[in-house]
């Protein structure tokens, strides 16, 4: 089976590699008791945002600048892709939106945006403005989900339905212009393999292009850590990881285009699993077993 990738999609589309730039704008969530935190998703750390510590002093000009000189130091002669990744990037007004763009857009090595949010902060207003955005450059709206069962989200805190989701990801899907991916985490508590591919399937039916996946994994300090400790939640090994991706890559399809396939380590701060195997070394049996598929 050959699975679509982010990086293959992108030198299809543009005929050279393209790489992502996170850019954090520290907006908060709107799930939280206020900009600062306090409340919110029980898988989630606001401390593991406290790392960025340098870039509060940056513009999102400065940190397109410092990320693109840095690649190219290295020999990177392709594009990029500003992705405003950490918080809630939508939580605040039109006005401030257009201002943060506008700053990417300066780029001319930006050939494309990404913007990650939740589904309960996607004013039609908004929208509109990244459609039009879609008609100068590649224009990707990701929606974080987790679950589309209803009990699970409940479950995690995650303060919104799959309706509201649903609602997000069908007025999205009007705007032409722009590309919708859905973030998924595998391995939430009471959740089996069919749960999580009926989770896959909804998205993909709601007209998704793309998904990105995480494994669950526990971080210090949220309320997930409280619960691993007294035994009510388990994680996944690397090898069950990897026999449920293989179980689910078929019903994600090849036309599906996959961001991601797990979660990235985050340092002391990841309390588990901790796997034996590297990211890299990970990919490679995955993708030597999707081979054989």
């Amino acid at each position: 089976m050959k699975v679509l990738t982010f990086a293959r999609f992108l030198k299809e589309r543009f005929g050279f590699p393209v790489k992502k730039l996170p850019v954090h704008l520290f907006l908060g969530c709107p799930h939280r008791k206020d900009r600062l935190g306090g409340g919110g998703c029980y898988y989630c750390s606001n401390s593991s945002f406290s790392q960025l510590t340098d870039y509060r002093n940056l513009s999102v000009g400065e940190q397109i600048k410092r990320g693109i000189d840095s690649y190219r130091r290295k020999g990177f002669k392709g594009g990029f892709i500003a992705y405003f990744q950490t918080y809630t990037n939508t939580y605040c007004d039109i006005e401030e939106i257009r201002g943060i763009i506008e700053q990417a857009l300066a780029f001319e090595d930006v050939v494309g945006i990404s913007v990650s949010t939740r589904p309960d902060c996607l004013p039609d207003d908004m929208l509109d403005f990244f459609n039009e955005v879609g008609t100068k450059r590649m224009f990707w709206l990701e929606i974080g989900l987790q679950s589309a069962h209803n009990r699970t989200l409940e479950l995690i805190n995650r303060g919104h339905n799959f309706s509201c989701f649903e609602d997000a990801i069908l007025r999205a899907g009007r705007r032409e212009n722009l590309f919708l991916c859905t973030h998924l985490i595998l391995g939430l508590p009471g959740e089996g393999r069919e749960d999580m591919a009926e989770s896959i399937r909804a998205v993909k039916r709601l007209g998704s292009d793309g998904i990105k996946l995480h494994h669950l994994q526990i971080i210090r300090g949220t309320e997930f850590e409280e619960w691993y400790k007294r035994g009510q939640i388990s994680v996944l090994s690397w090898q069950e990881y990897l026999e449920l991706l293989l179980y689910l890559a078929p019903i994600i399809g090849e036309n599906t285009i996959v961001h991601r396939w797990l979660a990235d380590a985050r340092g002391e701060l990841l309390l588990a699993p901790k796997w034996d195997i590297s990211k890299q070394e990970f990919l490679r049996c995955l993708y030597g077993r999707l081979e054989s598929i």
